[in-house]
């Protein structure tokens, strides 16, 4: 006849069975995925320039002569040479002598001289410089409308649960954006032909790496500042992984009816904030006031 087994021992042997059950159920123990989770900074939206070292007290040696140093803040922000306090957090960009006025026309510049642009079907290109030309009246940024997941680039935070992932996104000179993002290894729904700005995402990891394909867009955000539309049937991949201290992100875009080719787009390190501060600011409100009085072709963004 058997023992009958100990009630503490009959509890810690249920408890071992729930966790080994959620542990089938999403993979593996938590605490084996790479941590995502917190604050990060630096490689910000599509159509800003990369981040340089900011003006001002710094330490010798990096390109230009100066490398970022503690008055800088954390990594990126908005516009390098401008004060940053324990709460700023937005797009590193250059600016020439420092000086904000030099934005508008270098910053269009250094944009459009890089050599990894999307490659469109050619009865699409007429219209992709169209849209560019009258971009300052054309462009949904410009009119408050959703940036789109490709234009915004890595979210600023991210919560990390066994099933889902969520992203907190600072956009510049708008409203901040959202996305809860399911982890699963099938899509248990339709997608929604008619679309949104953000769309249908689902993740999945892949080894060390979180894999989040995001379909069921609309077309009305563009994927660039430079008139790049984009199509229904646009499916966009990003991909996160960790490298000590960095996040790495990765983004590939598919749209079988604009592209000649997938549009792979520049991979993007961010740092982990370190000030335990930090919080993310409410954003001002988007009121588009200007468009009315707005002459010349000059973009802003």
């Amino acid at each position: 006849m058997r023992a009958p087994v100990p009630l503490a021992l009959a509890l810690l042997l249920a408890f071992a069975g729930v966790r080994w059950s959620a542990q089938a159920q999403f993979g593996s123990a938590a605490g084996a995925r790479p941590d995502l989770n917190g604050y990060w900074v630096g490689g910000g939206p599509v159509g800003i320039a990369p981040p340089t070292a900011a003006p001002g007290p710094g330490r010798e040696g990096a390109p230009g002569g100066r490398e970022a140093g503690p008055a800088a803040g954390p990594p990126g922000g908005l516009f390098g040479g401008l004060p940053s306090g324990p709460n700023d957090l937005a797009i590193a960009a250059p600016l020439r002598n420092g000086d904000i006025s030099n934005l508008t026309n270098d910053g269009v510049i250094a944009r459009r001289s890089g050599n990894n642009l999307p490659v469109y079907k050619p009865e699409f290109w007429d219209k992709v410089l169209d849209e560019d030309w009258n971009g300052n009246l054309r462009d949904p940024f410009n009119s408050c409308m959703p940036m789109g997941i490709v234009r915004m680039g890595p979210p600023v935070r991210i919560v990390q649960l066994p099933d889902e992932v969520f992203f907190f996104y600072a956009v510049p000179f708008q409203r901040n954006e959202y996305r809860a993002i399911p982890i699963a290894n099938a899509r248990n729904h339709k997608i929604d032909i008619d679309g949104t700005p953000l769309g249908d995402p689902l993740a999945h990891w892949e080894g060390d790496t979180l894999v989040i394909e995001t379909e069921g867009l609309n077309d009305q955000t563009w994927i660039g500042p430079e008139g790049y539309i984009h199509g229904y049937d646009m499916k966009v991949t990003e991909r996160f992984r960790r490298e000590g201290e960095q996040l790495i992100f990765d983004v590939t875009v598919n749209d079988p009816e604009y592209l000649a080719r997938p549009f792979v787009l520049p991979t993007r390190r961010l740092n982990r904030n370190p000030n335990r501060d930090f919080r993310m600011e409410d954003p001002p409100p988007c009121s588009e006031r200007d468009a009315a009085h707005m002459e010349g072709k000059n973009r802003e963004m």
